[in-house]
């Protein structure tokens, strides 16, 4: 299980991580102006686009699909519970792309936004959010990982000159001191 949960969310490679930053904040920075506008006037997006697809409680779908885009871009964005931000985000652009198809057809105009943001919220699912994210912060800390040198590139060089110089030792919870002869 911490393999899967190092190799999700913590990605090895620098370029890797940007181009997964850059789609996080390209995906959920787009996707709030969707959920604020939704959440706007919720009787109207109700009323075009919940009740043809003939689900109950219209105008509370169409509170839960605004908050669900509101809520999931800001996870995406931070890379906090991103899964569930990007689960959110596919969910409501995968019952958008399903209205479309149902009153328009396969009207490419009317579909490319939706799919476009359906397949980067499914990208950023599938691979996880990359190191630059809270998600990975919050792993590394539990799992004690430590960022390796293409992950941090100079920073890292950096500190482990510093430490030479000054002789500290990095505080790591998992270091079991090893017993002194004086001990024994």
């Amino acid at each position: 299980m911490t393999s899967f949960l190092s190799r999700y969310f913590l990605r090895e490679g620098f370029l890797s991580n940007a181009g997964l930053l850059v789609l996080r904040l390209a995906i959920g920075a787009m996707m709030i102006h969707h959920g604020q506008e939704k959440l706007a006037d919720p009787q109207t997006f109700a009323t075009n686009y919940v009740v043809p697809l003939h689900l109950p409680f219209p105008v509370f779908f169409a509170q839960v699909a605004g908050f669900s885009e509101i809520l999931g871009s800001w996870c995406v964005i931070l890379g906090f519970f991103t899964p569930i931000g990007a689960l959110a985000l596919a969910g409501t652009m995968g019952v958008a792309a399903y209205h479309h198809i149902l009153t328009s057809g396969f009207n490419i105009y009317v579909l490319e936004l939706v799919v476009l943001y359906l397949g980067g919220s499914l990208a950023i699912l599938l691979n996880g959010p990359g190191r630059f994210s809270f998600d990975a912060g919050i792993l590394s800390g539990l799992l004690g990982a430590r960022l390796p040198q293409s992950a941090t590139g100079a920073f890292a060089a950096d500190a482990a000159g510093s430490q030479a110089v000054s002789g500290s030792v990095p505080l790591n919870r998992n270091v079991v001191a090893a017993p002194t002869p004086s001990s024994l």
